[in-house]
C-alpha cells in the first residue's frame, strides 16, 4: 500500500484510540466523508498497523443488496475468524453460549444449536441474551489478544446489526477493543437508525465522530511529487489542473491518474514521468459509472434543477435558479433540499444571500454529458436570455458568462460576438491571455456568420493578436497584425498604423528576426510623425533600443532609449519612465557602469510599482536579477527571482516563467544546487522547444549543458552545446548580426566543453572568437562573466602564461569598472596561479590563493572555490605544508562529492593518494554532511512545522523552490514524507542553532 498523503490528525488520532483501547479503556470512532475520500485506505491502513502491533483484526462491511439480513455487518466481519478456531477454543470463549452466537453467524451453527436457541425462549429474552452473550464473547477475545473490528458502508447496514454495534460500543469501555467504523454520509439520512445510533453513542461519550475531507492543493501535489518522482516545478500547473478537477477526492484523483498512464498520456520515458503539459482532463469510465450511480436516484425535480444547474456551470442563487426554472418558489426548495441531502449540491454562503454549487466538479461535468447536444443547446439558449434579463443593466459584467451561453445556444450568433468581445478584452486587461486568445478568436470565428454591422471587427482582430503575441504564437499574431495595418491604411489612421507596426516590430524581436524588427520600427516612428502621440514615439525608441542592444549596436541603442526618455518625460506616465529605466538599467548592466544600472533600475522598479502594471515591475526585477547576476551579488539574484516567480504567476503568462526560469537555472548553477538546475534546466528547455523562443532555447541549452559538463555527463553535455552552437548561428560569417545575448554563450559553452576535456588549444581559440564578438559589440559582462575565466585557465594548462596574465589584468579592470566580486576573486586566483606555476614561489601563491576562495565561497560560488583549493593544495604541499594540502583537498572532495562533479572529484582522489592520504567516500553521507547549508535551513524549518508558504516568506523565496529543495532533501535523507524528514532531524541533532 502506498503511503497515505494528509490525514494526518485524522490517523493521529486513531493512534491515541488504540494505544488507549490496548490498555483497557475501549473505544469507537466513526468515520464519515463523500464516496471516494479515502476512508477505507485510511482504516485498512490504520488496521494494518494494529495487526502488525499484535492486535487481532476484524473487518467486515455492508452490501446494499444485504440491507435485509439480519447481522450480516457482523456476520461478514466475525465468521473467517470464528472459523479459524477450534471447536474447543470456541466453547470456550462462548461458554455455553453457542446457541446465540449460532443466530448470529448461522454458517457455524450445529442444527441441534439452533434448536436449542429458538426452544421456548420468549423472543424479547432471546434478543437480549444474543446482545449480552455476543458482548461477552468479544471480551473474553479481547482479553486473549486486543481486538480491533473495523466495520465499514454502515449507511447500508441492517438495523438489527446497528442496534447489536450500539450495545457493543457501550459495553467497551472496560475492554481492550477499538472498534473503526465508516458511513458514506451522502447516504447517512437514508438510513434513520444510523443517524440516531451515531447521536446515540456520541452524546454517551464512547464514540467520537470524524469527518474525512479532501485532500489539498498541497497533498496532491505531494501525492504527485511522491508516486512519480518528479520535481514540484514540473508538476505545479498539471498539480493546479488536477485539483480544479478532482476537489481533491482521492478516488478521483486516482483514478484519473490511472487513466492518464493506461492511455499513454502521462508516460515515463528516460527514467521520468513525462506528459504534465496537458491543459484539461477527462472523465475516467469508473468515475462517471460512479458518479451517475448517485445521480439517477434523485427525484424529477431534483434532477432537472440539477441539469440546469450544469448548464450554468457556475454557483447560483436561488433568485437565478427561480429565474431559470418552471418550478414554483416552494417545489424548487424541495428540489434543493434533496439535492443537498444527497451531496449533489451544497449550500454557499455568498456575500449578499445563500448560492448553491456542485459539491464536485465532476457532478456538474456528468449531469451536462447526460443531457445531449441538442437539449443542452436548448437549455443554454433559455439560460442566456434568462440570465441577460436577470442581470439587465450590469450583464456586460457578467460577458464570459452570457458569451458562453450564447455560443453554445447556437442560435444567437450576434449577442455570442458581442458578448465573446466583451470578455476577450476583461481578459486581455488582467493579463489572461489564453482566456483572452479563446473568446476572441471565438469572436472572429462567429463573427463570419454574424449580420451585425455595429460589432468592430478590427478591434477584435488587433485584441486576438495581443493575445497570441503574448501567447508566443508570433506567426499567428503577424499574420492578424498585417490584417490590422490594411485597415489602418484604409482608414488612412496613423496612429493605428505606428501602434501596428510597432507590435509587428516586437512580434519579430521576440521571434529572433531582428532585422525585420527594425524595418517594423522603422515605419512605426514614420506613421508616428504623421499623428504625433509623445507615448507611442517612446515605446517605438524603447524597442528599438533594446532590438540594437541585441545586436551589439550599443552605442546606436543608448541613442535610441534617450530619446525614449525625453518622449517619455513629456508624456508624465509612470509606464513610460518605467520603460525607459528599464532599458537603461539593461544597456549598462553590460557595458557598464554599473552604479548607473543600479540607478535606472532603482526608478524603473519605483515607477513600475506606481504605474500598477505588473508587467513592468517583472521585466524591472528581471533586469535587476540579471545585475546581480553580472555584479555577483547572489542574495540580489535571489530576491529579485523571487519577485518575478511572485509577479509572473500573476500575470499568467507563458513565456515569463520560462525566462525567470532561466535567471534561477543561473543561480542554481552558481550556488552548487546542481539537482534544482537540471530540474528547471530540462522543464524549461522543454517549455522554450513547445513555445518556439528561438533566442531563449540555446541559452538554456548552454546553462543546462554546463552542469551536464560539470558533472561529467560528458555526451548529455555535448549534444546540448553543440545544439545551442547550431540554433545560434555561432560561427557563421553573419554571426557579429546574430542575438549577442545567444551567440556569445554559445561560444562560452564550447569553450567550457573543450576545457574540460583537455583540449585547451581548441577551448582559446572558441573562447577568444567569442571575446572578440562580446568586445565588438560593447559587451564587457559577457567577457568578464563567462569568457575570460575559461580562456585564462585553458591557457593556464597549455603553459601560456602571457595569455593568463594579460586575461587576469583585464578581468581585475573590467570586474573593478563593473563593481563584480566574482572577476575579482578569478584574477586572484589568476595571479595565485601565475606564482606557483610560473614564479615557482609557492609561499606567496597560497595567501593570494586563499584569498581568492574566501572570496567565493563568500558570493557563495562552491564549485569555482573547490576548483581553486587544488591548486592551492599544490602551492601548500611545495611550501612544505602537507597536512594542509590535504585538508584543502578534503574540503574539495566534500563539496564535489556533494556536487556530483565526478571528474573534478577523480582528480582530487588521484591528488590525495600522491600525498599518502587515503581518499573519503565517493558519496555523501546522509545527514547533515549530505546538504547543502539552504536545505538544512529548510529541513530544520519542516522540523518546526512551518508550511512552504511560511518557509519561503522567511528565506524569501517562492514556495514553489521550498517545494523542489524538499524533494531534493528527501532524496538525499532517505525520507518519504514532512514527519520523516523531521524526525530524522532530531535524530541526527540538526536541529540546533
Amino acid at each position: 500500500m502506498r503511503p497515505i498523503i494528509g490525514r494526518t490528525v485524522e490517523l493521529a488520532l486513531i493512534t491515541s484510540l488504540l494505544k488507549n483501547a490496548k490498555k483497557g479503556t475501549g473505544h469507537t470512532l466513526i468515520v464519515s466523508g463523500e464516496g471516494g475520500i479515502g476512508k477505507t485506505r485510511m482504516l485498512t491502513a490504520a488496521a494494518q498497523k494494529a495487526q502488525k502491533d499484535g492486535w487481532l483484526v476484524a473487518i467486515g462491511r455492508a452490501y446494499a443488496v444485504e440491507t435485509g439480513i439480519p447481522y450480516s455487518l457482523f456476520s461478514d466481519a466475525l465468521s473467517p475468524l470464528l472459523r479459524s478456531f477450534e471447536a474447543g477454543t470456541l466453547s470456550v470463549l462462548t461458554r455455553g453460549g453457542m446457541a446465540e452466537l449460532g443466530s448470529l453467524f448461522p454458517a457455524l451453527a450445529s442444527p441441534s444449536d439452533r434448536q436449542r436457541s429458538a426452544a421456548g425462549i420468549d423472543a424479547s429474552d432471546l434478543k437480549a441474551r444474543l446482545l449480552w452473550n455476543f458482548t461477552q464473547f468479544l471480551g473474553r477475545l479481547a482479553a486473549r489478544q486486543p481486538l480491533c473490528i473495523v466495520l465499514e458502508n454502515l449507511q447500508w447496514a441492517d438495523a438489527s446489526s446497528l442496534e447489536l454495534l450500539h450495545f457493543v460500543a457501550r459495553q467497551t469501555a472496560s475492554h481492550p477493543i477499538a472498534l473503526l467504523l465508516s458511513y458514506n454520509e451522502t447516504e447517512r439520512d437514508l438510513n434513520p437508525t444510523l443517524r440516531t445510533m451515531e447521536q446515540s453513542l456520541t452524546g454517551l461519550g464512547v464514540a467520537t465522530s470524524c469527518r474525512l475531507g479532501p485532500l489539498s492543493p498541497g497533498e496532491v501535489a505531494t501525492l504527485l511529487e511522491e508516486r512519480f518522482g518528479a520535481d514540484g516545478d514540473a508538476l505545479r500547473q498539471f498539480s493546479a489542473l488536477l485539483y480544479g478537477w478532482t476537489r481533491g477526492n482521492p478516488f478521483f484523483v486516482e483514478e484519473t491518474l490511472k487513466w492518464l498512464v493506461e492511455s499513454g498520456v502521462v508516460r515515463e520515458e528516460g527514467g521520468r514521468w513525462t506528459g504534465w503539459n496537458v491543459e484539461s482532463l477527462q472523465l475516467p469510465p469508473t468515475v462517471r459509472d460512479t458518479v451517475s450511480a448517485r445521480i439517477s436516484r434523485l427525484t424529477s425535480p431534483a434532477r432537472d434543477v440539477a441539469n440546469i444547474a450544469s448548464v450554468v456551470g457556475t454557483r447560483v442563487t436561488f433568485d437565478q435558479l427561480s429565474a431559470l426554472t418552471p418550478l414554483s418558489d416552494d417545489d424548487l426548495a424541495t428540489a434543493l433540499d434533496e439535492l443537498c441531502i444527497h451531496r449533489v449540491f451544497e449550500e454557499v454562503e455568498g456575500p449578499e444571500s445563500t448560492a448553491y454549487d456542485f459539491a464536485h466538479p465532476i457532478l456538474q461535468q456528468v449531469t451536462y454529458s447526460a443531457l445531449g447536444s441538442a437539449r443542452a443547446r436548448l437549455l443554454h439558449a433559455s439560460a442566456a436570455e434568462a440570465l441577460e434579463s436577470f442581470y439587465g443593466l450590469s450583464a456586460p459584467k457578467h460577458a464570459g458568462e452570457l458569451a458562453f451561453h450564447f455560443t453554445h445556444s447556437s442560435t444567437l450568433a450576434p449577442k455570442a460576438v458581442f458578448y465573446l468581445s466583451q470578455a476577450g478584452r476583461t481578459a486581455l486587461d488582467t493579463y489572461a491571455n489564453r482566456e483572452a486568445a479563446a473568446f476572441l478568436g471565438s469572436a472572429l470565428q462567429q463573427l463570419e456568420n454574424a449580420d451585425e454591422p455595429s460589432i468592430d471587427r478590427d478591434e477584435i482582430v488587433r485584441g486576438l493578436a495581443r493575445a497570441k503575441q503574448r501567447l508566443g504564437d508570433y506567426d499567428g499574431a503577424l499574420e492578424l497584425w498585417s490584417s490590422a495595418r490594411d485597415a489602418a491604411v484604409a482608414r488612412n489612421d496613423n496612429a493605428a498604423l505606428a501602434s501596428v507596426e510597432h507590435r509587428m516590430g516586437l512580434a519579430c524581436y521576440w521571434s529572433g528576426r531582428f532585422d525585420d524588427a527594425l524595418q517594423h520600427y522603422a515605419a512605426a516612428l514614420e506613421a508616428a510623425k504623421q499623428g504625433f502621440d509623445s507615448a507611442i514615439v517612446a515605446r517605438i525608441h524603447l524597442a528599438k533600443g533594446t532590438c540594437l542592444q541585441e545586436l551589439g549596436r550599443i552605442e546606436a541603442a543608448k541613442e535610441e532609449v534617450a530619446s525614449a526618455l525625453f518622449a517619455a518625460e513629456a508624456t508624465g506616465s509612470n509606464a513610460m519612465l518605467a520603460r525607459a529605466h528599464r532599458a537603461l538599467l539593461l544597456l549598462y548592466a553590460w557595458t557598464g557602469p554599473t552604479a548607473l544600472a543600479l540607478e535606472h533600475g532603482t526608478k524603473a522598479i519605483e515607477f513600475a510599482r506606481a504605474s500598477g502594471e505588473k508587467m513592468l515591475e517583472w521585466t524591472a526585477h528581471w533586469g535587476m536579477g540579471l545585475l546581480g547576476g553580472l555584479t555577483g551579488n547572489a542574495d540580489e539574484i535571489r530576491a529579485h527571482i523571487a519577485k518575478c516567480e511572485i509577479l509572473s504567476e500573476q500575470l499568467r503568462s507563458p513565456l515569463l516563467p520560462l525566462l525567470t526560469a532561466e535567471l534561477s537555472l543561473q543561480y542554481a548553477s552558481w550556488i552548487g544546487d546542481w539537482d534544482t538546475g537540471l530540474a528547471t534546466g530540462e522543464r524549461t528547455i522543454a517549455q522554450a522547444r513547445a513555445l518556439r523562443q528561438p533566442t531563449l532555447l540555446p541559452r538554456l541549452l548552454v546553462w543546462t549543458g554546463l552542469i551536464y559538463l560539470w558533472r561529467h555527463e560528458l555526451e548529455k553535455a555535448r549534444a546540448y552545446l553543440d545544439e545551442a552552437w547550431e540554433l545560434s548561428g555561432a560561427g557563421s560569417a553573419t554571426e557579429h548580426r546574430l542575438d549577442v545575448p545567444t551567440v556569445v554563450p554559445a561560444h562560452m559553452g564550447l569553450a567550457a566543453y573543450h576545457l574540460e576535456t583537455g583540449n585547451f588549444a581548441e577551448a582559446i581559440r572558441i573562447g577568444e572568437a567569442g571575446r572578440d564578438l562580446a568586445d565588438k559589440l560593447g559587451y564587457i559582462g559577457w567577457t568578464l562573466q563567462w569568457l575570460l575565466p575559461v580562456i585564462g585557465e585553458a591557457a593556464l594548462w597549455n603553459g601560456d602564461f602571457a595569455r593568463v596574465e594579460a586575461h587576469s589584468a583585464r578581468m581585475r579592470r573590467d570586474a573593478r569598472m563593473l563593481t563584480n566580486p566574482v572577476g575579482l576573486a578569478l584574477a586572484d586566483a589568476s595571479d595565485g596561479m601565475l606564482l606557483l606555476f610560473r614564479d615557482k614561489n609557492p609561499a606567496d601563491a597560497v595567501p593570494v590563493l586563499q584569498r581568492s576562495i574566501a572570496a567565493l565561497e563568500a558570493i557563495p560560488l562552491p564549485d569555482a572555490a573547490s576548483r581553486v583549493r587544488r591548486p592551492l593544495a599544490f602551492a601548500m604541499k611545495d611550501a612544505g605544508d602537507r597536512d594542509g594540502a590535504i585538508r584543502e583537498l578534503r574540503k574539495a572532495h566534500d563539496v564535489f562529492a556533494r556536487l556530483g562533479a565526478a571528474g573534478q572529484l577523480d582528480n582530487v582522489r588521484d591528488e590525495l593518494r600522491r600525498l599518502g592520504a587515503r581518499p573519503p567516500a565517493r558519496t555523501m553521507a546522509a545527514g547533515m554532511s549530505g546538504l547543502t547549508g539552504r536545505e538544512l535551513e529548510i529541513a530544520r524549518m519542516v522540523s518546526q512545522r512551518k508550511s512552504n508558504k511560511e518557509i519561503g516568506t522567511a528565506l524569501d523565496i517562492s514556495a514553489r523552490t521550498v517545494s523542489t529543495h524538499l524533494s531534493n532533501i528527501f532524496g538525499k535523507t532517505g525520507v518519504g514524507s514532512r514527519g520523516e524528514l523531521a524526525d530524522f532531524v532530531r535524530a541526527n541533532a540538526m536541529d540546533g542553532d
